[in-house]
C-alpha cells in the first residue's frame, strides 16, 4: 500500500470551480481527511464563478496551507483543468470536482494505481449525495466499474481520475473544444490510443453528486448528447462504433411510448426529459459536426 511503497514525491489535486459556493466546502473538508500519508497539494481553478467561491476559497487558504487558487475566466472546464495540470507541481495529478465528497482513501486509492499505471480512474458512489429525483434521471451501474458508454473504450470520469503529469504533457492536455460533454472521455480514449494503460482503482472513492433540479438535469443530458456525434467524427477511424438509425428509431419509439410519464411523477418525469434532451442533443450534434449520431 502508499505507506509502504516508494513515496512519490508529490501529487497534485486539481479542481475546477465555478458557482461552488454552496459545495466546495465539504470537498475540501473531504480532502482535509484523506488518508494519504506523503505530500500533496490541491489546485482550485475558480473558473468564472458569479457567486460567492472567489471569497470562499480565499478563507480556505488561510485554513489549508498547501491550497493554492488560480483563475480560469468563464472558459470551460477542460481550459480549467489545462490551466491546474500546467501549475501542478507533482509528478501525479489527480481530478476532482467542487460538488463532490472524495471518501477518505480517494488520493492513496489513485495513488496506488498510478505507481503501475500511466492513468486511472475510480469508483463513483452515486446514492449518498442524491434523491430520487436525481437518480431516476441517471440511475447508478450496478457494480462500480470505469465507464463504457459507447461500447468502444473504457474511460473514467473527470470527477474522479488522475494521471501522470508527463502524460498529461505528451497528449497536448485536455482538448479544449469539449465542452458540456465528452471532454473527459476524448482524452483518456486518446491516451488508450497512444498506447497508454488505463486502470480502475476501486478503493479511489468519490460521493457524486447529480444535478438536483429537472431544468439543470435536461440541459446537463442535452450537452452530453450534443457531444457524442463530435466524439463519434473523431474517433470512427479508431474504431468507435456507429449509432444505427434503427436503435436510434427504437430509442425515440420507446420515449414515444412513456410519454404519459410527462404528466406523472416528478421523477419519472425528469428521467423522460432526460433521455428526450440526450436524443436531441445528438440530433443537433450530428448536424453542427455533419456526422450522423443519432
Amino acid at each position: 500500500m502508499s505507506g509502504a511503497a516508494r513515496p512519490v514525491r508529490l501529487v497534485s489535486v486539481v479542481i475546477p470551480a465555478r458557482n461552488a459556493e454552496r459545495t466546495i466546502a465539504g470537498q475540501l473538508e473531504a480532502l482535509g481527511r484523506q488518508t494519504y500519508p506523503d505530500p500533496w497539494e490541491v489546485i482550485v481553478v475558480e473558473n468564472g464563478s458569479s457567486d460567492g467561491t472567489r471569497g470562499l476559497l480565499r478563507s480556505w487558504q488561510r485554513r489549508m496551507p498547501r491550497l493554492r487558487v488560480t483563475f480560469a475566466g468563464a472558459a470551460g472546464v477542460n481550459r480549467a483543468r489545462n490551466i491546474g495540470c500546467r501549475q501542478a507541481d507533482g509528478e501525479f495529478v489527480l481530478l476532482c470536482d467542487a460538488d463532490d465528497v472524495a471518501a477518505p482513501g480517494w488520493v492513496a486509492g489513485l495513488v496506488d494505481a498510478l505507481r503501475t499505471s500511466p492513468a486511472a480512474g475510480g469508483a463513483l458512489e452515486r446514492r449518498r449525495l442524491n434523491g430520487p429525483l436525481a437518480l431516476a434521471a441517471r440511475p447508478p451501474k450496478k457494480a462500480p466499474a470505469l465507464l463504457n458508454t459507447f461500447g468502444f473504450l473504457p474511460y473514467p470520469a473527470g470527477a474522479n481520475c488522475g494521471f501522470h503529469k508527463e502524460l498529461w504533457s505528451r497528449l497536448g492536455g485536455f482538448d479544449e473544444s469539449y465542452r458540456g460533454g465528452g471532454d473527459d472521455t476524448e482524452f483518456f480514449w486518446r491516451a488508450q490510443l497512444a498506447g497508454y494503460r488505463l486502470e480502475f482503482a476501486p478503493d479511489a472513492v468519490v460521493h457524486y453528486r447529480h444535478r438536483s433540479e429537472t431544468r439543470a438535469i435536461v440541459r446537463q443530458a442535452y450537452g452530453f448528447g450534443r457531444s457524442h456525434p463530435k466524439l463519434y467524427r473523431e474517433f470512427a477511424a479508431a474504431g468507435m462504433p456507429s449509432s444505427p438509425l434503427a436503435d436510434a428509431a427504437g430509442a425515440w419509439w420507446g420515449l414515444l411510448a412513456h410519454a404519459p410519464d410527462l404528466l406523472g411523477p416528478t421523477d419519472r418525469r425528469a428521467a423522460l426529459l432526460a433521455q428526450l434532451a440526450l436524443r436531441a442533443g445528438r440530433a443537433a450534434g450530428s448536424a453542427r459536426h455533419r456526422r450522423c449520431y443519432l
